[in-house]
């Protein structure tokens, strides 16, 4: 197939024009007819089709990677043959390739790093189904204008047979070793490809160091004016120096470069999630800020606690080896002079194997806690020990064997260990603390811990089972002041996301928030739930702001204080303390969707939406499917009128049930525009059920909107006051209401709230 003019059809595709081409062959702006959209075509070059193990090849790789699904990779959507060549129908990019930015010049430390740990995440998606890239370089990562990394030719590339002639000018095909082909970029390739060497996931993990490296220095890590150059200063020269970076990139970088470009394989990071994580742990801030106020690569007093190891039999004492990391996190996390790495940061390297230097590098920690409990009857074996990951020393290790009653003892007596093997300065009150035996019934303890199990899932199952487990801890002790702080924790979030009738579980939580205070007025977690309530439920302003300020004065790093509060900010309109308060939030847990989610928010109800955009693709990033990033992501798209993109989302994010339906949305918007592509939304919510109520009523009342009928939309706003569902206070706010704001019904419903008084 020669190459194709504009206005050609391809069955339902329109060629519109050309946008490059490669030795695979050439890609196309074309026009889906059928769906109204535009995409990518990518035509297989007619060499190469003729080659039936070749056609073989591409259509298979082609199906392989169409099912990855990752957001920071190319979506295919089809394979189709045309006229016998094979075509692959993809997602359309806009924006400019790493390659393009690279010319005018070395990226900000920051965004380098960031671009490298999205293609990380990418590869990581990639490995697990089996899949190499084998030819990472700046001309296949593309940045889109929301600021989303891509990988291109993901798979396609992967067993392909280049011939010389048909080779892009940045590829090669020389073997300084055989006679066979070798796959990849020269400057780019690693060190085994070079040799023809069989190769793996690690592979990749070089390749895209070299990349972080040209980003961060504007030149190539080993160059050469022949391929034969760079081949030889590849395999035999010393490493070149790496220098020239950005002067506020943090020291701690550099290690990890080195480490991804190690020439031995065994060497590297062993997985492209260990690479991702590395580098990501630098974009939190810790690492950035120390090594910026120090110059120096000093951890300082620094510990990581890894999710404890459940090494019995009974997947069922989960919940057992959680609890104690998360409460040896927390005891240790009061003490000054020691940086505790937060629980999201932890908790990504559980059921994970990596070596003790790796997790320092990559959490920024000089000492590293880790642990195995083994439950048998009514006993408990917990192994501990605490590693130096610079020296890999031991510095502390212990073995208890315990009753499960004395399990608070146990943990207690860890904490005190470790703050006397890292030579802490307590003071008096931080000994006391540490010392201070709970007398709390083991068997409700054991309640409680299950409590805080199922409510770190944050999903409708796991609050319901929270709520139950910390019932029968207040059941066996009506004094446990945590399990009552549980409880209306659990009732308060409930409520906001309309899991439950609101208006009465707001009464509920505030009522276990008050005897939680009643038996500790050292607890933080109840005036966060106080604060809830009154910002949502008695739309008391000034008495939110107080106990919201109570609660960050008794725990600064208690996240969900601030994550809350900044949502009370927005609400005053207050926008740039929002989007700070919510930031701040996300630094004491930096991979917590839900710190994340409070950013985006923020930003949403500022109308920033280009910033919204990029914060929900990270979101996507380290948690992938994450419902509330996706239904965001999807009204921005919606609002703008990408409804292709808005119904990707939705073919790929199912919230929480919520079943929407994308070809049906598709099918729509192709034959009635925008207005049936509302008009299939609003059947679809129509149907949903009412314990997705609050979604539901948001989801109808921006609907109605958008299909010009306001007074049904006002009908749903003025029932979603009257419920107390969570996204009435932010009326004033929120962009999605606005063509609402000047009805005479919506200023009643304000004054009605009280926003301004």
């Amino acid at each position: 197939m020669d190459s194709l003019a504009a206005g050609l059809r391809l069955a339902q595709y329109e060629i519109l024009e050309p946008l490059g081409s490669g030795g695979m062959g050439e890609v196309y702006r074309a026009r889906d007819a059928r769906l109204g959209r535009e995409v990518a075509i990518k035509v297989m070059a007619q060499h190469i089709a003729a080659d039936p193990e070749m056609r073989h090849r591409f259509e298979t790789e082609a199906r392989a990677v169409a099912a990855l699904s990752h957001p920071n990779i190319m979506g295919i959507f089809e394979l189709a043959v045309v006229d016998g060549v094979p075509v692959a129908v993809m997602e359309l990019l806009e924006g400019e390739t790493v390659r393009t930015r690279l010319k005018t010049g070395a990226l900000p430390w920051r965004q380098a790093v960031e671009i490298a740990a999205s293609v990380a995440d990418a590869l990581a998606a990639a490995h697990a189904k089996g899949i190499v890239h084998r030819d990472l370089k700046p001309e296949n990562l593309f940045l889109t204008r929301d600021g989303v990394v891509k990988v291109l030719d993901f798979g396609l590339a992967l067993r392909r047979v280049a011939e010389e002639a048909a080779v892009a000018a940045s590829a090669a095909t020389y073997s300084p070793t055989s006679p066979g082909v070798v796959l990849g970029t020269f400057g780019y390739l690693s060190p085994e490809q070079a040799l023809g060497q069989t190769v793996d996931g690690r592979s990749d993990i070089f390749s895209l160091g070299c990349v972080l490296y040209e980003m961060l220095s504007g030149r190539r890590l080993f160059g050469g004016s022949t391929p034969q150059e760079v081949v030889a200063g590849l395999l035999h020269d010393s490493l070149p120096e790496l220098a020239g970076f950005d002067p506020l990139a943090p020291a701690e970088l550099r290690p990890i470069l080195v480490r991804a470009v190690a020439r031995q394989p065994d060497r590297r990071f062993e997985s492209a999630r260990d690479f991702a994580m590395a580098l990501r742990a630098l974009l939190t801030g810790s690492a950035a800020r120390s090594s910026v106020r120090s110059g120096a690569r000093v951890r300082g007093k620094s510990l990581a606690v890894l999710p404890f190891v459940n090494a019995g039999a009974d997947p069922q004492s989960e919940y057992l080896t959680d609890g104690i990391t998360e409460s040896i996190i927390n005891s240790l996390s009061q003490l000054s002079g020691l940086r505790v790495v937060p629980r999201s940061l932890a908790f990504r390297y559980k059921g994970l194997q990596a070596d003790p230097a790796t997790i320092g590098l990559a959490l920024n920690a000089r000492s590293l806690l880790t642990g195995r409990v083994v439950q048998q009857g009514e006993h408990l074996n917990i192994q501990a020990e605490l590693v130096d990951t610079v020296t890999e020393a031991q510095l502390w290790g212990e073995q208890f064997r315990q009753k499960t009653s004395d399990l608070l003892a146990v943990q207690e007596e860890i904490a005190w260990q470790i703050s006397e093997a890292l030579r802490l300065k307590l003071t008096g009150a931080q000994k006391k603390r540490l010392k201070k035996r709970a007398t709390v019934d083991p068997e409700a303890y054991q309640e409680f811990l299950r409590g805080r199990y199922h409510w770190n899932t944050w999903t409708p199952d796991g609050f319901t089972r929270a709520q139950a487990h910390f019932d029968r801890a207040i059941a066996i002790d009506p004094t446990y002041a945590a399990a009552w702080a549980g409880l209306g924790d659990t009732f308060g979030v409930m409520a906001y996301y309309g899991f439950v009738p609101p208006a009465e579980t707001y009464r509920r939580a505030r009522a276990a928030a008050l005897k939680a205070i009643e038996l500790d007025r050292d607890l933080a977690d109840p005036h966060v739930t106080l604060a809830i309530e009154q910002l949502f439920n008695a739309w008391n302003w000034t008495e939110a702001e107080r106990s919201f300020r109570k609660a960050v004065r008794l725990n600064p790093k208690l996240a969900q204080a601030q994550s809350f509060y900044a949502l009370l900010h927005s609400t005053l309109g207050r926008h740039d303390e929002a989007v700070r308060q919510a930031q701040l939030g996300r630094s004491l847990e930096p991979l917590s969707p839900v710190m994340n989610m409070s950013v985006a928010w923020a930003l949403h109800f500022a109308g920033r939406m280009d910033e919204t955009i990029r914060e929900c693709h990270a979101i996507e990033e380290i948690s992938p499917g994450n419902h509330e990033a996706g239904n965001m992501l999807m009204g921005c798209y919606e609002a703008t009128g990408r409804f292709d993109e808005a119904a990707a989302i939705m073919r790929r994010q199912p919230s929480w049930g919520l079943p929407f339906d994308a070809e049906a949305h598709l099918a729509a918007w192709q034959r009635d525009g925008a207005r049936g592509y509302w008009l299939e939304h609003l059947a679809e919510l129509e149907r949903l059920p009412e314990n997705v109520a609050c979604t539901r009523a948001y989801g109808m009342i921006h609907t109605l909107t958008r299909l010009g009928r306001d007074d049904e939309a006002l009908d749903w706003l003025e029932r979603s006051v009257r419920e107390r569902m969570g996204m009435s206070v932010f009326v004033n706010v929120d962009p999605n209401f606005e063509p609402l704001r000047g009805a005479p019904r919506f200023q009643a419903l304000v004054r009605r709230i009280g926003i301004g008084n």
